[in-house]
């Protein structure tokens, strides 16, 4: 799927989504997939694992709720009529990093790396979520109920950080060694900061679009984590 098309599932393509994730751990549980690697913690007992799990993907569907709202209210009004839609390059600054978004490839992959794809796509979201929570509010052209909204995003990608680095601490070294090796960063303050409106309103445009993207993939891959656990 192309990076300019339209990621956000209909909920009938969630639900699809949700009886694929069930079908998945049943096949696993009957040994017909091959991931493995599990969560790195020997003394943690299995009921206090899933309830672990069950928060994180509470949190991880919060994640990308709020993004969809935010890009939400932001084209319905900033960027009706205005066809930012056309204008967007919808190019996301974790592109070069060509995280899998389809489900059946995420399926077949084992636990180690669906942690490593989420924590990188976290962590190449703290620079954005921390200019747009910190500096951005002293620009006009963004409603309050959106700021609100993307510092709840900021503090709930915190929390999903420290989930991942909790129970998956040997994740952490292949993360920041594939980010040093990807050498891609996010440079879009400049257009957020810009006294030229149109540019200002495109550059959020599409960083809420990459947003919403990336929120989706973050989510897809802690619910596939959470069906694994025993």
């Amino acid at each position: 799927m192309g990076p300019g098309e339209n990621h956000l599932p209909s909920p009938s393509h969630r639900s699809c989504l949700l009886l694929l994730l069930v079908m998945s751990n049943l096949l696993l549980c009957q040994g017909k997939l091959c991931p493995s690697c599990g969560p790195d913690v020997s003394d943690t007992s299995l009921t206090s694992l899933r309830d672990v799990f069950t928060d994180a993907n509470r949190l991880s569907h919060d994640f990308h709720n709020l993004s969809r709202i935010i890009f939400s209210e932001f084209d319905e009004k900033y960027a009706h009529g205005k066809q930012y839609h056309i204008r967007s390059t919808k190019s996301c600054h974790t592109d070069p990093y060509n995280i899998p978004e389809e489900l059946e490839i995420a399926l077949h992959t084992n636990n180690e790396d669906l942690t490593v794809w989420t924590l990188v796509l976290l962590y190449a979201w703290n620079n954005p979520l921390y200019y747009l929570a910190n500096e951005v509010p002293n620009v006009k052209g963004v409603s309050v109920a959106i700021l609100l909204r993307i510092i709840e995003m900021k503090n709930i990608s915190d929390k999903l950080q420290e989930f991942i680095q909790d129970q998956f601490s040997k994740s952490i070294v292949p993360v920041l060694q594939k980010m040093h090796d990807t050498r891609t960063t996010w440079s879009g303050l400049s257009s957020l900061t810009s006294s030229d409106e149109d540019r200002r309103h495109s550059e959020f445009y599409n960083l809420f679009y990459c947003l919403r993207r990336d929120s989706l993939k973050v989510d897809m891959y802690i619910k596939i984590l959470w069906y694994r656990v025993p």
